[in-house]
C-alpha cells in the first residue's frame, strides 16, 4: 500500500471515531475511574476507540493496534498503531469542543504516520514522514514568532507530575514576560497548533504515547525543533519529556526555563 492512500485510511480511521464524539458531545455520560482519580474513562471514549480499531482493522489486517482503553492486538507486527480515541477527555465531559482523536503508526519504534482529528471544528492534522505537515489539506508550517513576550506556549505534564513542578515553570516563563500560557489538557491539540503556526512552543512534563506520539511526528513535520531538556536533538519519537518550538531563539529561553 502506497503512503497516500495509508494516510487516507488513518484519516478516515480517525473520523469515524469523531463522529462518535460529536454524537455523544454534550450528553449526561457515567465517569469510570481508571488508575488515579483524575483520570477516566466515557462510554465516548470506548465506543470511538471501537470505532477507529473496525477501520484500522479493515484495511491493515495485520498490523498491531495499541488502544488506549482496550491495550494491545498483538500480530507480531513491526507496525503499530497506537490510539488515544478520545484525548481531552474532561474537556469533552464539561462541554469544551477542545480533544480529539489521535493515531500514530510506528514501524518499530519510529513514526512514520500521524493524523489528530478534532471532531467538532472539523479540523485534521496530519503527516507522514518526509512529507510535510497538513490541516484539511492545505500545508502548514510553524510560526515565525523570535520574542517571548510575543510568544505563546503551551505546557503539558501527566496526572503525577507534582504541582509545585508545573507552577515553577508558569512562574518562570511569566519572569520572563511570555505573552500567554496554554495548559489545554489536550496534548495532541497543542502540537497541531504549534505546526500550524498558532502558538510557538511546547514543554512537554511527561505524558503517555498515545498522547503525544502522534503530534511530535505532525509538528517535526512542520519545521518544529525538538530537543531533550538538556538542549540535545530528540531522535526518540517515544520519549516522554522534551521541548518542541518554532525553532527560533525561544528555544533557548525555554530550555533555560527547566535548568
Amino acid at each position: 500500500m502506497d503512503k497516500s492512500t495509508t494516510i487516507k485510511y488513518i484519516i478516515q480511521a480517525a473520523g469515524a471515531g469523531g463522529k462518535v464524539l460529536k454524537k455523544y458531545f454534550g450528553q449526561e455520560l457515567e465517569l469510570k475511574e481508571k488508575s488515579m482519580a483524575a483520570d477516566f474513562q466515557t462510554k465516548a471514549d470506548l465506543e470511538s476507540e471501537e470505532a477507529v480499531t473496525k477501520v484500522l482493522k479493515k484495511h491493515f489486517p495485520n498490523y498491531n493496534i495499541h488502544g488506549e482503553e482496550n491495550g494491545l492486538h498483538d500480530n507480531n507486527s513491526e507496525w503499530t498503531f497506537y490510539i488515544d480515541p478520545l484525548d481531552g477527555t474532561n474537556n469533552f465531559v464539561i462541554g469544551l469542543p477542545h480533544f480529539s482523536v489521535n493515531i500514530v503508526l510506528l514501524k518499530n519504534k519510529a513514526a512514520h504516520y500521524a493524523v489528530t482529528h478534532q471532531p467538532i471544528l472539523n479540523n485534521t492534522y496530519y503527516a507522514v514522514k518526509g512529507q510535510g505537515a497538513f490541516l484539511n489539506n492545505s500545508k502548514i508550517t510553524v510560526s515565525n514568532t523570535v520574542e517571548i513576550p510575543r510568544a505563546t506556549i503551551a505546557t503539558q505534564a501527566y496526572y503525577d507530575t507534582p504541582e509545585t513542578t508545573i507552577q515553577k515553570i508558569h512562574t518562570i516563563l511569566y519572569a520572563q514576560d511570555v505573552k500567554r500560557i496554554l495548559s489545554n489538557w489536550s496534548p495532541a491539540l497543542d502540537y497541531g497548533m504549534l505546526a500550524a503556526g498558532k502558538i510557538d512552543g511546547i514543554i512537554n512534563y511527561g505524558n503517555e504515547i498515545y498522547d503525544f506520539a502522534a503530534g511530535k511526528l505532525i509538528a517535526r513535520e512542520a519545521g518544529a525543533k525538538i530537543t531533550t531538556f538538556d538542549g540535545q536533538e530528540d531522535l526518540d519519537d517515544l520519549n516522554p519529556q522534551f521541548i518542541a518550538s518554532n525553532g527560533t531563539r525561544i528555544h533557548s529561553r525555554l530550555l533555560d526555563v527547566l535548568k
